[in-house]
């Protein structure tokens, strides 16, 4: 290690870290991708800092899960802006919760379809564009969608988008994953059981 850095003044940025709320992941990103070299020209004032501004246009189709897939869900429209906060993710100031059904709870599970109706009659679901903004940008991926308490990978579903195969007539849903540090995307058909690891994305209605 080099001496230009003492033990007393590496303790300071340590402290800072932790007060600022950075894990210990976060921490080994700063050296990633020039992230430190952007950050010395913050300081030397060549650079500066913004935040992002994750504003979504719902009139833009999300992603096709495959494709030869179709909509079956209708066409939407409007601006919506999706923020994260601490580790929770807000839709229009509204935050997005992992919705489980009656029927997913403990080892139970609930058939695709019948799920759908429930969600349906329920309201408030997301869509996939919200999931295309969270794989273009996987750091707004809240640690607490990534794995449940037992472990399991979770497969967060985003229900306002529903596609066909038309090769075969099934219905597809798109959900979410966290696998070696990014959110990739992937989707069920519709006649799959769905367990408590399979939940859903949802706002309040």
């Amino acid at each position: 290690m080099s001496s230009l850095y003492s033990i007393d003044l590496l303790k300071e940025l340590s402290d800072g870290f932790e007060e600022d709320g950075y894990t210990p992941e976060q921490v080994k990103l700063l050296r990633a991708h020039g992230r430190l070299t952007a950050i010395l020209g913050v300081l030397r004032g060549t650079h500066e800092i913004r935040p992002i501004d994750h504003t979504i246009d719902l009139s833009a189709p999300c992603n096709l899960p495959f494709d030869s897939a179709e909509r079956v869900s209708p066409a939407k429209t409007g601006i919506v802006k999706l923020e994260k906060r601490d580790d929770d993710l807000y839709l229009d100031g509204k935050k997005i919760d992992l919705f489980r059904s009656a029927g997913q709870q403990g080892d139970s599970y609930i058939v695709g379809h019948e799920l759908r109706k429930e969600l349906e009659g329920k309201g408030g679901n997301v869509g996939g564009s919200i999931l295309d903004k969270c794989v273009e940008h996987s750091e707004l991926w809240p640690d607490s969608w990534k794995k449940d308490a037992n472990g399991n990978t979770l497969n967060v579903f985003f229900w306002d988008d529903i596609f066909r195969d038309p090769s075969i007539g099934r219905m597809f849903v798109r959900c979410g994953y966290w696998r070696e540090g990014r959110v990739v995307s992937h989707c069920f058909w519709l006649d799959y059981d769905w367990f408590s690891f399979y939940p859903s994305a949802s706002v309040a209605s």
